[in-house]
């Protein structure tokens, strides 16, 4: 009795679509691609219960005939390609031919359509994989797709779906991505009867960013230039001082279409990298152009892992454009990529090669797979992050290479030692302040240098956690006008599952409108400091990323955050007794880290500094 058989083509259809359909964005996804490859210009998208009850999508391109659409939910059928080396050259955004028998597999699925030239349309219609029936049907020209009862025949699949409003935040995400990489085309997306985002079509230039990064930041995004060989790189960076908590907001295109690839992803941050500040992402977007011969997309059925066939030039490409345009904050000309020397070209080969090693080979952590809207996540305080290469110490550069002397001369304070000084040295008197950033403090016995925003950070996070574990929340302040800040749909149902966890940090804040967040109080920290709107902005993007994280994990990082935006800024002039009082605090508190596990402080013995000058 033979055990090998082959599968109805029903079911081998259901584990296929696994790869292709997720959840309702991953099927609207699939419908915009097909319609913009039929040069639709208009695109409508209505949904019902989040996608889960009804998915419909209306676009006027060049429309099918009979019977082309009886082909089309035949699996691997296709107007995409012909033969063998059209893969090599795929320049549309559909061509694999499985979304929509994979569509039909999970669900009720609908598709009516009509050319131009005939004069009356047709439908066909799948039932989860069975029941294929083609009728006559009176349409407009173009196409119409409806998917109805996704999972329904499925029930481990539809339990992972998510509530109405989360699903609609990731369809309208989707629907925005392609409204930035088609600007000419209109997009429409409605829900239950309700319209929640419109284009603009015919918007140019950096106001084509919009429905990524909002009215208010377009006003203010850096344009990136660049190009190399085969390889062009144009698009726009928020500020570095408008950095977000969350990688979300930045995304990669490759002729048009939307990619990940942890090289773009490293590239991005490598040069963002001493620029902002330390865990803050840019908002924006690049849009590769290159030649379909050098780069595979054919790598996953959902089309956004590429592989390229030059990532060294890629890198290089990327990272120069996006460094100089950070770093002047102006429009770059691709010809200064060429001009660059070989120095420099041999720098970024170097950090290329120690990306390419990963673990245990390079120094840099391996940044494995990432999807679209996904950075490498940064790794935890105490890893040995991989430097830019032309990064040299202080004492490299003067000549001082004996580890061990170094250690000798300087040594940080342990972490036992719960005093800014040494064990039974007297109060420490400040002597004044290095490059308005370090406190230096002396005592009778040696020094102290102390990181004036570092040990700040560590006082606060130290009473905010004192604060917090007594009342399970922080002290809030009411605004007399709240906040308006400016989301997209994805973030605003985000909002209401974690509206608990942000009360707990003193933030009341609630969905207002289809496009904003209302933010009515703020922690009582924070409620006096500057740029209050810029450091609750953080806050809330902290939280929405990290919501699923053990909860301890996560309270420890939004009260870190709160400590640093509330800190001793470093470059801040301190008189002498705002010197005294923070030496003071720091005593009191036993603090010798900052919540984010750097050196608050380094004494300086007397006795070393007696060697320096032979005392000894």
């Amino acid at each position: 009795m033979k055990k090998i058989h082959i599968l109805p083509a029903h079911i081998a259809n259901q584990i296929a679509a696994g790869e292709v359909v997720e959840r309702p964005a991953s099927i609207v996804k699939e419908f915009l691609e097909n319609a913009i490859d039929a040069g639709a210009g208009r695109i409508k998208v209505h949904l019902e219960d989040g996608g889960k009850r009804l998915i419909r999508v209306i676009d006027d391109g060049c429309g099918m005939g009979r019977k082309d659409l009886e082909l089309s939910v035949e699996r691997h059928a296709t107007s995409k390609i012909r033969e063998e080396s059209d893969l090599a050259s795929i320049r549309t955004m559909g061509f694999r031919g499985e979304a929509l028998p994979s569509i039909a597999a999970v669900s009720r699925l609908t598709i009516t359509s009509r050319p131009e030239a005939a004069l009356e349309g047709w439908r066909v219609r799948v039932v989860f994989g069975r029941n294929k029936a083609i009728t006559a049907a009176g349409c407009p020209q173009g196409t119409a797709v409806e998917v109805e009862d996704l999972f329904l025949e499925i029930p481990a699949r539809l339990r992972f779906l998510k509530r109405r409003g989360t699903e609609l935040g990731h369809v309208a995400r989707i629907i925005r991505i392609f409204a930035v990489s088609y600007p000419e085309i209109m997009f429409e997306l409605s829900s239950d009867g309700r319209t929640v985002f419109r284009s603009r079509p015919g918007t140019e230039g950096v106001e084509s960013m919009w429905p990524l990064a909002g009215d208010d930041l377009v006003r203010r995004m850096i344009s990136v230039r660049g190009g190399g060989g085969e390889l062009s790189v144009s698009g726009y960076i928020s500020p570095p001082e408008e950095g977000r908590a969350s990688s979300s907001g930045f995304y990669f295109f490759l002729n048009k279409r939307p990619v990940s690839n942890r090289l773009l992803w490293k590239a991005l941050n490598e040069a963002c990298r001493g620029i902002m500040r330390k865990g803050m992402h840019p908002v924006g977007a690049l849009f590769l152009e290159m030649e379909p011969g050098l780069v595979d997309v054919n790598v996953h059925p959902a089309k956004q892992e590429v592989r390229f066939a030059q990532p060294d030039s890629v890198f290089r490409v990327i990272y120069h454009a996006v460094k100089k345009a950070m770093e002047h904050g102006g429009e770059l000309s691709g010809q200064c990529l060429h001009r660059a020397g070989a120095g420099e070209r041999e720098k970024t080969n170097v950090l290329y090669e120690q990306i390419q090693a990963g673990p245990g080979k390079g120094r840099c952590q391996d940044a494995g797979s990432v999807t679209l809207g996904q950075a490498v996540t940064e790794a935890s305080p105490g890893t040995d992050l991989c430097p830019l290469p032309w990064e040299t110490s202080l004492d490299d550069s003067r000549g001082h290479t004996d580890p061990g002397r170094r250690a000798d001369i300087v040594r940080p304070m342990g972490d036992g030692e719960v005093q800014a000084r040494p064990s039974g040295e007297e109060d420490l008197d400040p002597i004044g302040q290095l490059a308005g950033t370090y406190v230096l403090a002396q005592g009778s016995n040696g020094f102290v240098l102390v990181d004036q925003h570092a040990a700040h950070e560590g006082i606060i996070f130290k009473r905010l956690k004192r604060e917090f574990l007594q009342k399970k929340n922080l002290n809030s302040q009411p605004l007399i006008f709240p906040e308006i800040l400016e989301r997209n749909p994805e973030d605003l149902a985000g909002i209401k599952e974690v509206s608990s966890i942000l009360s707990q940090i003193g933030i009341e804040a609630e969905a207002f409108g289809d496009s904003e967040i209302a933010v009515r109080a703020v922690p009582e920290f924070i409620a006096s400091a500057p740029g209050t709107k810029k450091i609750v902005t953080e806050l809330i993007d902290r939280v929405l990323e990290l919501r699923h994280r053990n909860a301890s994990d996560l309270m420890h990082e939004l009260l870190a955050s709160i400590a640093c935006h509330s800190a001793i800024m470093a470059g801040q002039k301190l008189g002498r007794q705002e010197m005294q009082a923070l030496l003071k605090e720091l005593s009191q508190e036993g603090v010798t880290r900052c919540p984010h596990g750097r050196r608050v402080s380094y004494y300086i013995g007397l006795d070393e500094i007696e060697k320096w000058f032979g005392r000894r």
